[in-house]
């Protein structure tokens, strides 16, 4: 069930098998995986539970009640990006825009050859991805509700020769409110906190919500269990102590939280890699003042891509800024602000990702376990890639009928024709002069790997020092991915779950992969069976 602390008549100890910190894109699906095969299982949420009914479309409420922080978690560095984390059920996943894409088959190849994980092999990742997108649901985005933001970019971008399409979404018949950002008010949107969770909850898992877990706790260096409190969901305050004893803890609090956790607990730090190693996918984004009503932001958000840059590290995806994000994020004040927000109805808007080459991040301990510190600089090759794709957007934007473009670029945050275009293109920029810049994928800092001292967890997402350890989510990831990470994350979780169940029914994992393949099969078969219950309303109702 879905434990409020208000609820509690004082301190919980208990034991479980399996204890999750984290209820998003990795303890979420290890939540499910785990409670179905008949473990009991507890998960540790640190923020709160929303159904759809309490998603009202206000910025300011969604916010401080779904992000840490507001949302305005920030890596230092140059320049200062905003890094927006989830913290509610459902983590990250309940705020996205539902994009669903598998790993690239290189960034793949180059986790087996630089980082030995070809136990991770592609056929049973395939198997994964499958059994995911048919249990989430994920197709891609209908054109009817695509937002015509997001058709007029796709279009113009097709007839200057640039590849591109429809993202894949784990949304179940989308109607396009395009307010992802701010939880689905329609429960369309396949996240966790409606789709895992909720099915975990089914079989039996318990949720405590607003609970922060402080120690994990390790006796002759195994975990045993986890140490935390509860919080006043309206103050803050601590209110009641939790403490779990089980066989296997899972951490799953994301490529931040966890490091500190890690950081503050002072375990699994011998390699010297936890809190190293950030990627986060610096984003930048343009808007472009249309001579026609654009009708932001009715329309998915996220619902088109151009991948022709690719190769570059480059991925040009849509983005829709409802008003009150759009008025903080102008680069003006006074009346050119006012006027801008005039313009709203006209103003078209998208984005783009960067895979990181030469950009450097890690994850320092902060005053407490909940405020780590995190620092990034973009680097020269990955400062001249993201100019590059302004510059793709802008050509793009004027090629659509654009009377400006606007940038996060000082002494070019407005494009007006192509001597503004040529004067950019000609520009070295400095790190300084971006401005704006916000990322969506911390990943990296508890990088798995094949070698201990290169790395924090195993290819099974077991830690190396400490014993049924277990850490899964995107600090695992051992590089970049190019793409968005969710249901890697979540491929990842549930081949992790699988190994947590061989290791509490102490079977054997090594020298017996066409075994353990066929197993999975198995469980994959169930997951069918799931999404049959699930379609016919058999299953938690969301």
């Amino acid at each position: 069930m879905i434990i409020k602390p208000e609820s509690l008549p004082g301190d919980v100890r208990r034991e479980a098998d399996v204890v999750v910190i984290g209820s998003g894109a990795g303890g979420g699906p290890i939540a499910k995986e785990l409670a179905e095969a008949g473990y009991s299982v507890v998960v540790i949420e640190e923020g709160g539970h929303f159904t759809r009914e309490d998603f009202d479309f206000r910025a300011a409420d969604a916010f401080t009640r779904l992000y840490r922080d507001a949302s305005q978690t920030v890596a230092l560095g140059l320049p200062a990006i905003v890094v927006p984390q989830g913290k509610t059920v459902g983590g990250t996943t309940t705020v996205n825009s539902g994009t669903c894409l598998r790993i690239p088959r290189h960034v793949l190849k180059r986790w087996h050859l630089e980082h030995g994980l070809k136990d991770i092999g592609e056929d049973e990742l395939n198997l994964l991805y499958a059994a995911l997108e048919e249990y989430l649901f994920v197709k891609r985005a209908d054109p009817e509700v695509a937002g015509k933001n997001n058709l007029l970019f796709l279009e113009h971008a097709g007839k200057l020769g640039y590849s591109g399409g429809f993202l894949p979404r784990n949304a179940k018949d989308c109607e396009g409110f395009g307010v992802c950002a701010y939880g689905c008010p329609s429960g369309a949107k396949q996240s966790a906190n409606v789709s895992f969770i909720p099915d975990a909850v089914a079989a039996g898992a318990d949720v405590y919500t607003h609970c922060r877990a402080e120690r994990i706790l390790v006796r002759n260096g195994r975990a045993t269990g986890v140490r935390g409190h509860f919080t006043d969901p309206r103050t803050g305050a601590r209110t009641q102590r939790l403490e779990v004893h089980a066989s296997v803890v899972v951490l799953s609090a994301g490529a931040i939280q966890t490091p500190s956790m890690l950081m503050h607990n002072r375990i699994c730090l011998s390699s010297g890699w936890v809190g190293e190693n950030l990627s986060i996918h610096p984003c930048g984004a343009t808007l472009a003042l249309m001579p026609e009503v654009v009708g932001n932001p009715k329309g998915i958000p996220q619902s088109t891509y151009v991948d022709e840059f690719a190769p570059e590290g480059i991925m040009l995806e849509g983005v829709t800024l409802p008003p009150a994000v759009m008025a903080i994020t102008l680069p003006w004040g006074g009346r050119r602000h006012a006027e801008t927000m005039r313009d709203y109805p006209f103003i078209a808007s998208y984005g783009s990702m960067i895979s990181e080459h030469d950009s450097a991040g890690k994850v320092v301990a902060g005053p407490s376990a909940r405020q780590p510190l995190t620092f990034y600089n973009l680097g020269r090759e990955d400062l001249d890639r993201l100019k590059r794709s302004i510059l793709l957007m802008a050509e793009i934007w004027f090629a659509a009928g654009a009377k400006r473009v606007y940038t996060p670029i000082d002494g070019f945050k407005e494009l007006s024709g192509p001597r503004d275009f040529m004067r950019l293109s000609r520009a070295r920029l400095k790190r300084a002069s971006v401005y704006g810049l916000s990322a969506y994928h911390p990943m990296g800092t508890c990088r798995m790997g094949s070698d201990p001292y290169a790395s924090v967890v195993k290819s099974t997402c077991e830690t190396w020092e400490v014993e049924n350890l277990f850490i899964c989510d995107a600090s695992v990831l051992p590089t970049s991915l190019g793409v968005n990470p969710q249901l890697t994350i979540m491929a990842l979780a549930m081949r992790t779950a699988g190994f947590i169940d061989e290791k509490l029914e102490s079977a054997p994992t090594k020298g017996e992969e066409a075994g353990r393949l066929e197993r999975l099969r198995a469980r994959l078969r169930s997951e069918k069976e799931a999404v049959a219950r699930r379609l016919s309303g058999e299953s938690t109702p969301r």
